[in-house]
């Protein structure tokens, strides 16, 4: 084995450990990334890729010469890195050498948070905030999920280096729960527990791990997009867990569950403003620069203009995947560009803005609380919605895939 052999061992491991934490996307754009990677510098890869392991055989030539298997469990992404993955492939693409590669992506695999530990607390209070008028556009709404997402935040932050960590979802929808029904009783009463809450743990809602699931079984990654889909409504059922806990121990009846029939107050302005504030918030927690803040909040303005103005047409459906159209095409031009984010930076907003993880919670909760007609209304919705979310990317990609050919060929 050569030294160039070795490193590039280094840097395909390397690599590929770091898209293997952060596989938003899923398993078909690390399989993807990983080979570009090789061909540049003239080697073959065999991989078998599922969602928390990752098998790489090397070839040089005709020659094997390495197998490796990998593992990493994906949890809160930590997006910069994807980010410096995608600008780190542009380098490679213009030359970049082999050895400078590797040096660049140990930096990125050890490299710590772009936002220390206390501003990421602040900034899942903001995303909380931002995300509340979605839910009720009241200003109550608002207020009680700042508070919320600070206790959010700290735990996520205390809880994601430890072995509790796969527990998050559960303690954080327990302690949420107990604080809003002990100290916005009346108010969680009148809006019901879950949807009063529900902005503060939407750090916890599997969103995009359920729409790369569903685009891995759309594929044909029929293993890695079932286990990632169990994942998934193991979350899901963590929070229910945790929030009738909650409901117990403060001797809340189930029937409490129910959602409250609640006026909206909030101006659409305003509106539109909180979808910045949860853009803003959304950079902190998940460790987006900044510079992309523009970028992510028309996104996320734009896809929910889309999915409004369709929903008030046709549906639901229609607006979803219509939204869902939509942000697929435009991610997928905007990041050809390498001073543009990559795809998943791009469309998290828009992931968090079509809320299909909040309706499995919303949905479960029903069932346990008596309303089984509403409650089995909302999990099917959600069965239905999230694979649609994905199709729609799909289509959308396609779409501006397609154009560029065209314009190719001509």
């Amino acid at each position: 084995m050569t030294t160039d052999d070795k490193i590039f061992i280094s840097l395909i491991s390397t690599t590929g450990k770091v898209l293997l934490a952060e596989s938003g996307e899923g398993t078909i754009m690390i399989e993807k990334q990983l080979h570009e990677i090789s061909e540049l510098f003239g080697y073959q890869l065999n991989i078998l890729c599922l969602s928390e392991y990752l098998e790489i055989t090397v070839y040089h030539g005709d020659e094997h010469i390495y197998h490796s298997i990998i593992q990493a469990t994906p949890g809160i992404a930590s997006l910069s890195r994807i980010s410096a993955v995608k600008t780190l492939l542009y380098d490679i693409n213009s030359g970049l050498t082999l050895e400078k590669a590797n040096e660049k992506i140990q930096e990125i695999a050890t490299a710590p948070a772009i936002y220390p530990a206390w501003l990421r607390v602040i900034g899942t209070s903001f995303f909380a905030m931002g995300f509340a008028p979605l839910v009720f556009a009241t200003w109550t709404e608002i207020w009680i999920n700042g508070v919320l997402g600070l206790v959010s935040g700290l735990l996520c932050v205390v809880l994601e280096k430890t072995r509790f960590g796969i527990l998050f979802p559960l303690i954080a929808s327990f302690t949420i729960g107990i604080i809003a029904l002990t100290f916005f009783y009346d108010t969680a009463m009148s809006y019901g527990p879950v949807f009063l809450i529900i902005p503060a743990l939407f750090i916890c809602i599997p969103r995009d791990t359920m729409s790369a699931a569903a685009g891995e079984i759309f594929y044909g990654k029929l293993t890695a997009g079932s286990a990632r889909l169990i994942s998934a409504f193991m979350c899901l059922l963590q929070m229910v867990i945790g929030i009738l806990l909650a409901m117990e121990i403060t001797n809340v009846t189930s029937h409490a569950l129910d959602k409250g029939d609640i006026a909206n107050t909030l101006n659409p302005v305003f509106l539109l403003l909180f979808i910045i504030v949860f853009c803003f918030g959304l950079c902190l927690t998940f460790n987006v620069p900044m510079s992309y803040l523009t970028r992510l909040a028309l996104f996320a303005i734009l896809t929910y203009g889309v999915q409004f103005g369709f929903s008030q047409l046709s549906g639901d459906l229609i607006g979803t995947f219509v939204a869902a159209i939509v942000a697929g095409v435009l991610s997928n031009i905007y990041t050809k560009s390498p001073s543009q984010p990559p795809r998943v930076v791009l469309f998290i907003s828009s992931f968090f803005i079509l809320t299909v993880g909040s309706m499995g919670i919303e949905g479960l909760s029903s069932i346990i609380g008596g309303y089984v007609v509403e409650g089995t209304r909302e999990v099917i919705s959600m069965i239905i919605l999230f694979p649609t979310v994905t199709i729609g990317i799909a289509i959308g990609y396609l779409i501006s895939t397609q154009k560029k050919q065209m314009q190719q060929k001509n």
